[in-house]
């Protein structure tokens, strides 16, 4: 039975995911970052994680440490498209100018440079754009801890994921972990705003006479953000239970197949080594594997279909 999912409506739907670490944030982002020094790539299924070498940087508590994750818009190459677009521009500029005199060619330079100017522009502004709405920065330890966990999850279930395709009618499933964690970012994200509300609540409620209605107020607002934290941290548990649940059944899968596939071939060299006719044991695998596949399929549709 195949199974298949979409994109909420309206929803950034980010296919990869780049998570870069510079100890100071975590920065997850729907585009590669920039890193101001050099960095490693790591990537694997829909997540690439971003390592900064050490440099020199002033501040913290070592003369060397991880190059800072920047958070400004990536380059988008509207920079070369304008170089390109203008030398192409004065190179047929030229060529009119050669050939049907000065005002051809400036007519024709001037378009060309026009053109490019706005299609560098519209690339970068899409960039931004994109940028603005897709990266989160992440700077608290716990919040950190959560999203890192999660993409190794995400990365050894779909590293795994092509081992069971024989056995599980579904669809890759890179871009729907790649929405998962993307959602669990936007959940601790929202975590991490609600926890400095309320860190501002109580800072603003020092002082104040506790019989004063402005008192009363602030710990009704601070009722209401504690409500909300339950909430958002509830759900957070039960995300990365989904993810975790799906890593561990598709890693035990693997594990019994190869366990299989290590007997299987033990018992062909014995009947070898005995002179005995080899039996065919691969048809017995799938059925061998069920229960495992049953787990794989359950612990997908929890994640995909947590309130059903």
């Amino acid at each position: 039975m195949a199974v298949t999912t979409t994109a909420r409506p309206g929803g950034l739907n980010p296919g990869h995911l780049w998570l870069a670490d510079d100890e100071d944030k975590l920065v997850v982002s729907v585009l590669a970052p920039e890193v101001a020094g050099p960095s490693r790539h790591d990537t694997a299924g829909p997540v690439t994680l971003v390592t900064p070498d050490p440099v020199t940087r002033p501040g913290g508590m070592y003369a060397t440490r991880p190059a800072e994750v920047g958070l400004h818009t990536p380059r988008s190459g509207g920079a070369r498209i304008g170089w390109v677009g203008t030398a192409c521009s004065v190179a047929v500029a030229a060529g009119g100018t050669w050939a049907a005199g000065p005002w051809t060619g400036a007519v024709v330079a001037a378009a060309g440079i026009g053109l490019t100017a706005w299609q560098a522009l519209r690339r970068y502004t899409r960039t931004a754009r994109r940028w603005d709405v897709g990266h989160q920065v992440l700077t608290h330890y716990d919040d950190r801890d959560v999203i890192e966990r999660a993409a190794q999850n995400v990365r050894a279930a779909a590293v795994a994921w092509p081992r069971l395709r024989g056995h599980v009618a579904l669809d890759d499933p890179s871009p729907v972990l790649a929405r998962q964690l993307w959602e669990l970012t936007m959940l601790v994200g929202e975590r991490a705003s609600t926890r400095r509300l309320r860190q501002d609540l109580a800072t603003a409620s020092v002082g104040v006479p506790a019989t004063t209605s402005t008192a009363l107020e602030l710990a009704d607002r601070i009722a209401h953000v504690d409500q909300d934290l339950v909430q958002v941290e509830t759900v957070i548990a039960q995300r990365r239970t989904c993810l975790q649940q799906l890593a561990r059944e598709v890693h035990a899968f693997v594990t019994e197949q190869d366990a299989l596939a290590r007997a299987q071939a033990t018992i062909r060299a014995t009947d070898q080594r005995r002179g005995r006719p080899s039996t065919q044991l691969a048809g017995n695998t799938a059925g061998d594997l069920t229960d495992h596949t049953t787990a794989v399929l359950a612990a997908y549709r929890e994640l995909t279909h947590p309130d059903r």
